[in-house]
């Protein structure tokens, strides 16, 4: 079910669209107005909302010239279960599933 952020209570878990993937997301702050206002219509826009997700980190290698060049790759995985990462998410004018929400 499509919802607004205005919606959204503490525990909801909701999919957005992110790039080229989903996002699964357990809201962990009740969405806050914030003091600026839309730049065309006037509006009360919202703060950025407090979330968990659950996000591996892959490390990757290569060699060449006979050196090797190491990095971290982070991937955000679509679940309910395991949350290891919270962040803040800008949730204002986008898309917004409801997929379970705690009574």
């Amino acid at each position: 079910m499509n919802v607004n952020i205005e919606e959204l209570e503490v525990g909801d878990e909701i999919l957005i669209s992110c790039q080229s993937y989903f996002k699964y997301l357990r809201v962990l702050r009740k969405p806050e107005i914030g003091k600026r206002k839309h730049w065309s219509t006037g509006a009360p826009t919202y703060k950025s909302v407090r979330c968990s997700t659950r996000r591996d980190t892959i490390t990757k290698s290569y060699t060449y010239s006979g050196k090797t060049k190491t990095w971290e790759q982070h991937k955000f995985i679509v679940t309910p279960d395991d949350h290891n990462y919270e962040q803040y998410v800008e949730l204002g004018y986008r898309g917004i599933w409801l997929l379970n929400r705690k009574i």
